[in-house]
C-alpha cells in the first residue's frame, strides 16, 4: 500500500485585480501630487527669478532717470505724459537714449537670453509752459504754521516681460521715483 502524503493547501492567494486597481490608484494619486507641486515650485522659481530681473532693471533704470535732474524732464507733450501713455525715449526730451524704441515706446532688454522692455511714465497733475510743456506734481504741504508749496517730477518705471503678442508683456513690474524741483 501506497501512502499518499497530502500537504494542506496554503490559505495564502496570489493579489487580487481589485487589490491590484487599488494600489495603483494610490500610486497614481501620490505620484501626481508630487509632480504637480514640482511644476507648481518650478514655476513659481522662474516667476521670482524674472521678478529679481525686473527689479534690478528698474533700479538701474531709476538711477539713469535721476541722474539729468528736474530740468532734464522737460519738454514732452500731453500726448506722451499722464498715466495712459509711454514716453517716446529715456532719459531726457533733450538728449533721448539711442537704445529708445521711440515707436513703441520702449527700451528692449536682453538678459540671460530672455527679453524684457523697459517703459516709462510721467505723471502730473500741474502741466505748465507753453512752448515746452512742463508736466510735473505739484502738492500743498501744511507744516503747522502756513502751507508749503512743492513740486516735483513723478516717474514710473515699467518692466515688462513674458509674451509680447501684445503692446504690453504678460507679467509687469512697476517702480517709481520722484525728481524733487
Amino acid at each position: 500500500m501506497h501512502t499518499v502524503v497530502r500537504f494542506p493547501r496554503s490559505r495564502k492567494r496570489g493579489m487580487s485585480l481589485v487589490e491590484l486597481g487599488v494600489a495603483t490608484f494610490i500610486v497614481t494619486v501620490v505620484a501626481l501630487a508630487g509632480v504637480a507641486y514640482y511644476a507648481n515650485a518650478r514655476s513659481q522659481e522662474i516667476r521670482e527669478w524674472h521678478e529679481q530681473n525686473a527689479l534690478f532693471m528698474a533700479e538701474r533704470e531709476v538711477e539713469s532717470w535721476r541722474g539729468p535732474g528736474y530740468n532734464a524732464l522737460a519738454g514732452w507733450t500731453t500726448g506722451d505724459a499722464g498715466a495712459g501713455n509711454f514716453l517716446p525715449y529715456g532719459y531726457s526730451f533733450i538728449s533721448p537714449d539711442p537704445e529708445w524704441n521711440q515707436g513703441g515706446r520702449f527700451k528692449p532688454v536682453t538678459l540671460d537670453g530672455f527679453n524684457y522692455r523697459i517703459r516709462a511714465r510721467l505723471l502730473y497733475n500741474d502741466p505748465v509752459g507753453a512752448a515746452v510743456n512742463d508736466f510735473r506734481v505739484h502738492e500743498v504741504w501744511d507744516n503747522g504754521t502756513g502751507d508749503v508749496d512743492y513740486w516735483y517730477r513723478q516717474i514710473v518705471i515699467v518692466v515688462q516681460w513674458g509674451d509680447f503678442s501684445s503692446a504690453a508683456g504678460t507679467l509687469e513690474m512697476q517702480q517709481e521715483t520722484r525728481v524733487a524741483r
